[in-house]
């Protein structure tokens, strides 16, 4: 009888020690999963790009950027050179700090406080705002839509919007279409990007 159960309390120690061994090499792989992804980030906030604009008033180039620092913490910003109808050049330089939030499979929700500086001619003025914006991965491709508010120091304040999509050719490069109100008025964007 004591042989019977010294082999029964082996074979249960042993069958311990094997699903103890399986589950920890399981959750080891998961979190190792996990810990890759992390270290990518999410690509809508690691990225750097360009787009071409046509506003009501004349064109410009934008060079932006983002990286999530500690997600899902991310900083972002962009260079917007516009050159007018009326054969002037502007331009405006902006950061954003900002969080984003998942909502649902593949939808985020991100906030975040904007501020820079911005030269609208006659008038050179720092800027601040707030703005948040919605994204829905289906696939390959992202839909967006966004509403911001900013306070120029000395050119009153103006409520902005955002709305298109973007198609990943695969995992590292975008390009996209999109509406957008920014500091030199309304326009048309299309734009491409590079995603780390």
């Amino acid at each position: 009888m004591k042989l019977q159960v010294s082999v029964l309390s082996a074979a249960i120690a042993t069958v311990s020690l094997v699903s103890a061994g399986l589950f920890s090499g399981s959750a080891l792989a998961q979190q190792q999963q996990q810990t890759q992804q992390q270290s990518r980030g999410y690509a809508a906030y690691n990225y750097v790009g360009a787009a071409v604009a046509d506003h009501d008033g004349g064109d410009s180039i934008l060079l932006e950027g983002s990286y999530e620092f500690k997600s899902p913490y991310f900083v972002s910003g962009y260079y917007r050179n516009f050159d007018n109808d009326f054969g002037s050049s502007n331009d405006v330089i902006a950061a954003k700090l900002g969080r984003y939030f998942w909502l649902s499979q593949g939808l985020t929700a991100d906030a975040g406080l904007r501020m820079g500086h911005v030269d609208f001619g006659q008038n050179d003025t720092g800027f601040w705002g707030v703005e948040a914006n919605l994204r829905q991965r289906i696939e390959q491709f992202e839909f967006y839509g966004g509403l911001g508010w900013v306070d120029y120091f000395d050119a009153g304040s103006d409520n902005q919007y955002q709305l298109g999509v973007n198609y990943y050719i695969n995992s590292d490069v975008s390009v996209g279409v999109g509406y957008q109100d920014s500091e030199f008025g309304d326009g048309v964007r299309l734009r491409g990007s590079y995603h780390f």
